[in-house]
């Protein structure tokens, strides 16, 4: 299956359309901006939708607290290619649009912190994430085939902050030495 990616200035008007939000957001303000950026309700669900990059399936979601309240989004910057289909180039693909977005995200939003998993495996992970001065935070990952990013509340930053904290602190199984 061929990978399509999404222009770099399409994919940070994504990106910034869910990045500079005010906290907490309304149902109303989430829908507004998926209907402003064209994607399309999932008809039986309307947090789920279809991007321009969709092949027929949902390729995003938006996901809620314990008290329904919006909490933040995940959506696809490519096509998803399934393991098993993959072109040749679809590595070099990914890989090359994933660089092109960071690059271009850094520009508007500074350097995030990255990760590499599995370099150069068929498995490898990429991933870059940025804390943002609303406190919330969003993430760009990647593996061949597949290019996401992923918008956190301010209260998932917090914990994501906390467990990177008490890891450094404790070491990376913190919560068997705390009570």
């Amino acid at each position: 299956m061929k990978m399509e990616t999404l222009p770099v200035e399409t994919a940070v008007e994504w990106v910034t359309a869910w990045a500079g939000l005010s906290w907490p957001v309304s149902w109303e303000t989430a829908f507004a901006i998926r209907d402003r950026l064209g994607w399309v309700s999932h008809p039986k669900n309307s947090r789920f939708f279809v991007t321009s990059l969709s092949t027929g399936e949902a390729d995003g979601g938006m996901t809620k607290d314990e008290n329904g309240l919006f909490r933040g989004i995940d959506f696809s910057l490519a096509t998803v290619v399934v393991r098993g289909q993959e072109e040749p180039d679809t590595a070099f693909v990914t890989w090359a649009a994933y660089e092109s977005y960071v690059e271009a995200l850094a520009g508007v939003f500074g350097q995030p912190r990255t990760e590499v998993r599995r370099r150069g495996a068929e498995s490898e992970h990429r991933n870059s994430k940025w804390y943002l001065p609303n406190r919330s935070s969003f993430s760009l990952t990647a593996l061949p085939g597949v290019i996401t990013v992923y918008v956190f509340s301010p209260e998932q930053t917090w914990a994501d902050l906390e467990d990177q904290r008490l890891t450094e602190e404790y070491g990376e199984n913190w919560e068997d030495f705390i009570e």
